[in-house]
């Protein structure tokens, strides 16, 4: 069964300029606090086929970019030799940027998961891990807000 969350957030910068920072694919360190470096592996760095390696204190994660749509998003497989992260069957994470106006964006983070154990991964899901997907996801996209509106003041 797939599982779907999505966290908005408005973000006082321009969509340009918040695209221009997100595109930067060697970037996720700075706004995710759980990840501590972040390696772009072969060429390009950005679009379809670029994949990063995300390194946490312990284990480290590959994110392959399996859509790329130029000035507003970008989703990213996540995988580890070829496989989802445990407990993941299968996950994704689409950064999305919309504009509001002339002066703000939405930053918008779209998890899209399916999790081992058939029945036990849904209520387990339903139980806990859906609360902690959650909050990590909301996590992420509240590092990135923090992150752009830093940049701006730069």
């Amino acid at each position: 069964m797939k599982h779907i969350v999505t966290i908005n957030l408005k973000c006082k910068i321009k969509a340009n300029q918040a695209w221009d920072q997100i595109r930067d694919f060697s970037t996720p360190h700075k706004y995710i606090s759980f990840i501590q470096n972040t390696i772009v592996l072969g060429r390009p760095s950005g679009g379809v086929g670029s994949t990063r390696r995300v390194f946490t204190k312990y284990n480290y994660m590959d994110e392959t970019v399996t859509n790329w749509e130029e000035g507003s998003s970008f989703t990213v497989k996540l995988h580890r030799n070829k496989q989802a992260p445990f407990p993941f069957s299968a996950a994704t994470f689409r950064y999305q940027i919309r504009s509001i106006n002339k002066t703000d964006c939405e930053l918008i983070g779209i998890f899209t998961y399916e999790l081992l154990f058939g029945i036990i991964g849904i209520i387990l899901n339903h139980l806990f891990l859906g609360i902690i997907i959650r909050f990590n996801i909301r996590r992420v996209i509240m590092g990135l807000k923090m992150y752009l509106n830093q940049s701006i003041i730069i």
